[in-house]
């Protein structure tokens, strides 16, 4: 049973950025669409992402580490996209 929670949980955390980076993609192109992105807020979740990823492989926790495998390139494309869009930093 709590394998299946680690699962669930994870498919939740992956859901959870997909809004953001649809969001994010579709508005990427646009004069001002990524200003209300933080790039501190992003920066800290692509790093967040990646130090589970070597936490659950470090640890076979799979259900912490597989999830992140998807969560941290989200994560790190928001940032790209967010940087790419030419307004200074915040």
């Amino acid at each position: 049973m709590t394998a299946l929670l680690g699962w669930l949980v994870g498919v939740v955390d992956v859901a959870q950025f997909v809004p953001q980076a649809r969001r994010a993609l579709a508005r990427r192109l646009l004069p001002g669409g990524l200003a209300g992105l933080s790039v501190w807020t992003w920066s800290i979740a692509t790093v967040q992402g990646a130090a589970w990823i070597v936490y659950g492989f470090a640890n076979e926790l799979w259900a912490i580490a597989v999830p992140n495998l998807l969560i941290t390139p989200i994560c790190a494309g928001i940032l790209a996209a967010r940087l790419a869009s030419g307004r200074p930093g915040d």
